[in-house]
């Protein structure tokens, strides 16, 4: 911008103002001058131009310094200002904007950090106010077993090298390196389990690095304990472990074993003694099954003293057991729908015509042999009335209020007829006079049916008021009487096994008024609660083992909290075999002990991060075949509901390495008919050696000349041989019709070849020929099992006979156990007999059709499917199988 000038250096131009322009007033000046001669006008023009321009330079240089300085003041003056306003606004909310965004950044941070430690002062808004939450109790922590990819890979490698013949499946592979706290193996029948948990337990122990002390292996019956602890024993070795006989027996336990060790964990139980295991020197010994356990002497003689104690000292247990033996004497009921009792009732009318001339010849045969009239017996022929006829009774015992009616004995001739041109003969006469009485007298009667009988009942009546009596007894639905004590026993030990209290478990139960078997619970209760606590007073105190699952179940779980490190935690770790066979007592201390190790916050220790509790069970449901002890398949079956975990894993080992195909499926189209098991089941046939030679499943007429022809054939083909029954009794029998083979074989010394066992014993067992003698069926209802059955909540929705249900379906997994352990030949032989009317039975789902069953009708001896027969007479027989 250009200077102002000062106001005393303007020159002319600015003082003389003319309207024209300043170069045309010079020229015309100039011109004026010029005329007239006057040389000084432009001499004046000259110089006042010079003068100008020098002055006019001088002054602008002097104004333009004298300017630029009071320019520069003013203006810096007047700047400063503006420029000061201006840059302090701008300055002010740039810095403004800037701290504002690093003074809240940092603000923030330290007012966020010094909140965390210091309690508001200014009240602000009303907090909702509450305590922490209650953590749901559970069984298993949210954890993984850690086997990595590299570790799987390390496993794989070892197992393919050490055990080139054994390589394991696809299935066996889910279960030998399973991660999760809880693993259900569902393993069929040939399926490998037990090799499969050999290998579970080298990786938990080898690879993973768990100790011995923190794993156990639990399986129910000694031999099947023995088993395992060899198979850890040897495939241990090729690891490099070498585990003395007795340190894997520490490892592989049995149920009972422990659980004795939690009793003796008890304050003054160190050295309690399990009554099952007392031997008659006082010491004990491990034997048996978890569910067959037999009273010997010493456990027989303790149950006798505590039954004949409370007879003398009890008066209404006296009177109880007095009723009850009174029934005992009296004939069995039998139901009128039966097919015997239908039979009977059509000769009913044409019987009654000639009952008296049977009484007439009844009683001459007895006096003849000297056993009529008999001392305690009135003679009486009162009438009773059945289905509308009469019919008489041979005496009457008043003492019983009981009928007495006499049978044909043994060495009377079998041609004996009631009268002349009878027919049929005296025995049928007599056979159905007593079924009618069973069927619809509903007074006691008492059948005489021998000489040599006869004279028990009567002797035990006439010191029934000095004598404790010893009889046995039979619930209604049980198969078989036992004595007294030993089906008080058994009963208690049934409601036990469900998880019941047996006293709370009676006072609950509703039977009919007119049903004995309620005065046999009301003797029950008295006698149980007298036995268990003889049993705990004795020195050393002695228990059974359904006491010591009762004292550390669900029920009482402050009686875990004595338990040392050194008892709990082997059960840390606990794989359980044969899972299908457990009760609800095991189940309640299964749980109760897992919830104690959590509760204690128990680690275990393993190569790297810790581990925690887990627990691995091993069964198969299509197996549960000891439902009539108290054990059930729902535990297998609904395994994840029962042990609740973060992450559930079911393992399916469907491989069967036993038995070609035909045998398979013929044992599994029976078992498909019981509803709710595991779903997705059937048995892959992978036994190499006999898949080429596919033998369908031989049924049979009961013909015990076939079976001895059959089972030689085997024999001599130098086969292993099963020969399987379902009773103890039958079991007897066949040994006796095969006894010429038996002989035989001892001298051979081959003994071992041919083995007898009953269907429930042989489960685990195998052999290349297997012979099953008798139906698998159910002919009776359990009315007081139906109501204990109830209470144990196992009942269907629905069903008021769950017992009864259950034992249905028991019956046709029976069948499944016992074909499936052939390899190769099943033979069954069927008694078409049936004098009582099955429930249920096994063969009925037989489809003739199917080419894995050759149901054979002729009765000639086969010698089909085995080459080198060797024919040898065969004793007859006329035994049935019941």
């Amino acid at each position: 911008m250009e200077a102002p000038k000062p106001e005393s250096q303007l020159d002319e131009r600015d003082e003389l103002s003319f309207p024209f322009p300043q170069s045309f007033l010079h020229r015309l000046i100039g011109k004026a001058f010029d005329a007239v001669g006057l040389q000084q006008a432009s001499a004046w023009r000259a110089g006042r131009a010079a003068g100008h321009d020098v002055g006019f330079q001088k002054g602008v240089g002097v104004g333009h310094a004298s300017g630029l300085l009071a320019g520069n003041k003013t203006g810096h003056s007047r700047g400063y200002d503006e420029g000061h306003a201006s840059g302090h606004e701008a300055g002010r909310t740039t810095g403004y904007e800037e701290g504002h965004a690093a003074g809240f950044e940092v603000g923030h941070k330290k007012g966020f950090e010094e909140g965390k430690l210091i309690i508001e002062v200014q009240p602000g808004p009303v907090p909702a106010i509450g305590a922490p939450g209650i953590r749901e109790d559970v069984l298993f922590k949210d954890w993984r077993f850690p086997i990595t990819d590299e570790l799987e890979a390390q496993i794989r490698s070892d197992l393919a090298e050490r055990l080139p013949n054994q390589p394991p499946s696809v299935d066996q592979w889910k279960m030998i390196l399973s991660r999760t706290p809880t693993t259900s193996v569902v393993a069929g029948a040939g399926s490998g389990k037990s090799t499969t948990m050999v290998l579970r337990l080298l990786v938990l122990r080898h690879y993973l690095g768990i100790d011995f002390k923190n794993l156990t292996v639990v399986t129910f019956t000694v031999e099947s304990k023995m088993d395992f602890a060899k198979k850890v024993r040897e495939v241990f070795k090729l690891w490099g472990y070498d585990i003395s006989h007795d340190d894997s027996l520490q490892i592989v336990r049995t149920f009972h074993s422990r659980i004795l060790s939690f009793a003796r964990c008890l304050p003054g139980m160190s050295n309690v003694q399990p009554f099952e295991f007392l031997e008659k020197d006082g010491s004990t010994k491990e034997k048996g099954s978890m569910f067959q356990v037999k009273m010997g002497e010493p456990q027989l003689a303790l149950m006798n003293d505590c039954y004949m104690r409370l007879y003398d000292k009890n008066p209404e247990f006296k009177a109880l057991i007095g009723k009850l033996y009174r029934h005992s004497l009296a004939m069995e009921k039998m139901n009128a729908d039966s097919p015997d009792a239908l039979k009977a009732q059509r000769q009913a009318r044409d019987l009654a015509k000639v009952d008296e001339d049977i009484c007439d010849t009844l009683e001459k045969l007895w006096s003849a042999a000297g056993k009529w009239p008999v001392e305690g017996i009135e003679l009486s022929r009162k009438v009773v009335q059945l289905l509308g006829q009469d019919f008489h009774v041979n005496g009457f015992v008043p003492e019983l209020d009981a009928f007495v009616i006499l049978g044909v004995d043994k060495s009377e001739p079998s041609d004996l007829k009631a009268k002349e041109g009878r027919f049929p003969y005296l025995t049928a006469d007599v056979k159905n006079k007593r079924i009618l009485f069973q069927a619809h007298c509903s007074r006691p009667v008492i059948y005489l049916k021998s000489y040599v009988e006869s004279d028990q009942p009567i002797e035990a009546i006439r010191s029934l008021v000095n004598t404790c009596p010893k009889f046995t007894y039979k619930l209604e639905g049980d198969i078989a009487p036992q004595y007294i004590t030993e089906a008080f026993f058994s009963a208690a030990s049934y409601m036990e096994n469900l998880g019941l209290d047996v006293f709370e478990a009676i006072r609950a139960m509703r039977l009919s008024k007119a049903d004995v078997d309620r005065d046999f619970f009301h003797a029950l209760a008295i006698y149980w609660n007298d036995f268990t606590r003889m049993l705990f007073n004795m020195t050393p105190p002695v228990m059974t083992f359904n006491t010591m699952f009762a004292i550390f179940s669900e029920r009482k779980p402050h009686n875990l909290r004595a338990l040392t490190p050194g008892v709990l935690r082997p059960m840390t770790t606990l794989l359980v075999d044969e899972f299908q066979d457990v009760g609800a007592n095991t189940i309640s201390w299964i749980r109760a002990t897992f919830a104690e190790i959590e509760r204690r916050n128990l680690s275990v220790p393993t190569h790297g991060r810790p581990a925690y509790a887990s627990l691995m069970a091993v069964g198969d449901d299509w197996q549960s075949i000891y439902g009539w002890r108290g054990s059930s398949p729902h535990y297998l079956i609904d395994f994840d509901k029962v042990f609740e975990s973060p992450e559930p894993n079911q393992v399916l080992m469907q491989e069967n390495h036993r038995s070609h195909q035909m045998v398979i499926d013929a044992a599994e189209e029976i078992v498909k008919r019981t509803p709710g098991g595991v779903p997705g089941k059937r048995g892959i046939a992978k036994n190499e050696a006999v898949a080429g030679h596919q033998v369908p499943v031989q049924v049979r007429d009961m013909d015990w000349k076939q079976i001895a022809v059959d089972v030689e054939r085997h024999y001599d083909a130098g086969d292993s041989i099963l020969v399987l029954t379902r009773s103890n009794s039958v079991k007897e029998d066949a040994r006796e019709e095969l006894e010429e083979l038996l002989d035989r074989a001892r001298f051979e010394k081959r003994s071992s070849q041919i083995k007898f066992l009953t269907y429930h014993s042989a489960k685990g067992l195998q052999a290349k020929a297997v012979f099953l003698l008798g139906d698998c069926d159910l002919k009776t209802s359990s009315p007081s099992k139906n109501d204990l059955y109830a209470q144990a909540g196992l009942n269907r929705p629905g069903d008021p006979c769950g017992y009864d249900t259950s034992q249905s379906e028991e019956a046709l997994r029976t069948a499944y156990v016992a074909i499936t352990r052939a390899i190769t030949y099943c033979y069954w032989y069927l008694d078409k007999d049936e004098t009582r009317p099955a429930i249920e039975k096994a063969s009925r789902h037989i489809k003739a059709a199917q080419p894995y069953w050759n149901v054979v009708n002729a009765a000639t001896p086969s010698t089909a499917n085995v080459t080198n027969v060797k024919k040898t007479p065969a004793k007859q027989s006329n035994r049935r199988i019941h």
